[in-house]
């Protein structure tokens, strides 16, 4: 395949979500993504994805994007998502399944209270086809919403078993407003 990353990228993500329907440019200081919106991959919900968190692999220690699907608070989650990706570039963290990002009403006051949700976790792709996951070197990561007693069981236990846990009660992470797991 010729071209460049972002084309790769952008061809990889309309192949398996479709048109996308929006894109939102977000920038913090000397940095800028964008969440690109798609609307045909999951009933009643949209999928965001990252559009550019490729071009700080060297911050991050890995050549990745990332998407995520929630059926709720769209503005919301969206701006969650690209706040939780330029924290992680800020601190250098090396990105990679099993990690999450708290702190999530520091950025939208009130989304843990209304939502029940106090995280953003980090995961390979669980709905998609496994050709998903990977567009040449770059890897493609999940993320979904957590609440505060899922990542305190990440925190003591680790994240396997937490989606051991996940897969064992049938969880929809795509429903922002799910119960807890824990």
């Amino acid at each position: 395949m010729s071209g460049s990353l972002g084309e790769k990228i952008l061809d990889h993500y309309e192949t398996f979500l479709g048109a996308y329907i929006g894109a939102e440019k977000y920038s913090d200081e000397s940095r800028s993504l964008q969440i690109l919106g798609f609307d045909k991959v999951f009933e009643n919900s949209l999928t965001f994805a990252t559009f550019g968190l490729s071009n700080y692999a060297d911050d991050i220690n890995a050549l990745c994007e990332t998407v995520m699907n929630v059926d709720g608070d769209y503005d919301n989650c969206a701006e969650l998502l690209a706040n939780a990706v330029f924290y992680i570039i800020r601190q250098k963290m090396d990105f990679g399944a099993g990690m999450y990002i708290s702190g999530l009403d520091n950025v939208v006051e009130g989304f843990s209270k209304a939502h029940n949700k106090s995280a953003l976790y980090f995961t390979q792709p669980y709905a998609f086809p496994n050709e998903f996951s990977r567009t040449g070197e770059c890897k493609i990561f999940d993320a979904f919403f957590i609440t505060e007693r899922e990542a305190e069981f990440i925190k003591q236990n680790g994240a396997d078993a937490f989606e051991d846990v996940l897969e064992e009660r049938g969880a929809d992470v795509i429903m922002l407003d799910r119960p807890s797991v824990i």
